[in-house]
């Protein structure tokens, strides 16, 4: 039993510090990648999944009146999501102090969006206090994905929605990237392991659908929390 729980910990500590190192280092790369960021040849990749999610942001009849998109980059989704809502306040964070200084210009003269460095397990936000969180393509960055979900659910208020857009390793070709995934972020989840997460961080209910054609990895997934506490 004793050698058991020495390497348990060992264990524990080695992926620990892993997972720190790979965060680290997306980060850094991201900094990096921040200036000509918007430039890349991707960013129309990224258009046809943000459309969606900003539909399903203003699906409802009573609009959101306060919005966060964590893994924010340079605030092209919430620049579409302001033309949207025009009485809405947004919320963008992002880890990477390069990407928010770009999303800074970007939005110099717009007092309705504040924009915060910081991860996604520790929200400068306060329970209960947001109607819609969104992430699109950033979850299998996050660190400690079980910490940042609670995260999540704590600022929402009650009836509030998470809308997670990114690959999950499900199909053929998601069980092909999920077996690589390791070498970008930390991987991506399966549909046991995402239902597993949502339902330990509160979520009641969610749903997911392909954002492209059968085949392709890539969903949308909207969670709900219980509109009462």
């Amino acid at each position: 039993m004793g050698g058991s729980m020495r390497w348990g910990a060992a264990g524990c500590d080695l992926m620990h510090g892993l997972m720190k190192r790979t965060r680290h280092g997306d980060i850094a790369r991201f900094d990096q990648w921040s200036g000509s960021y918007d430039r890349t040849p991707g960013q129309s990749f990224f258009r046809r999944i943000h459309r969606p999610v900003v539909e399903a942001i203003c699906s409802r009849r009573a609009m959101p009146r306060r919005v966060v998109d964590i893994g924010c980059g340079t605030g092209r989704l919430l620049e579409k999501v302001l033309h949207r809502l025009p009485d809405a306040e947004l919320v963008g964070v992002d880890p990477a102090e390069g990407m928010i200084a770009v999303a800074s210009q970007r939005f110099t003269a717009e007092p309705r969006v504040r924009l915060e460095v910081a991860m996604a397990e520790h929200l400068p936000l306060a329970d209960a206090s947001v109607d819609v969180v969104t992430t699109t393509m950033s979850f299998h960055h996050w660190a400690d994905q079980d910490a940042a979900l609670r995260e999540v659910a704590r600022v929402l208020a009650p009836g509030g929605r998470f809308l997670l857009a990114d690959v999950l390793g499900i199909g053929f070709f998601g069980r092909i990237m999920r077996s690589t995934g390791g070498r970008h972020g930390i991987g991506y989840r399966d549909a046991a392991e995402l239902t597993r997460l949502l339902h330990d961080a509160g979520f009641s209910a969610w749903r997911r659908r392909h954002l492209f054609w059968p085949g392709v990895p890539i969903y949308l997934v909207e969670a709900h929390l219980a509109a009462t506490p």
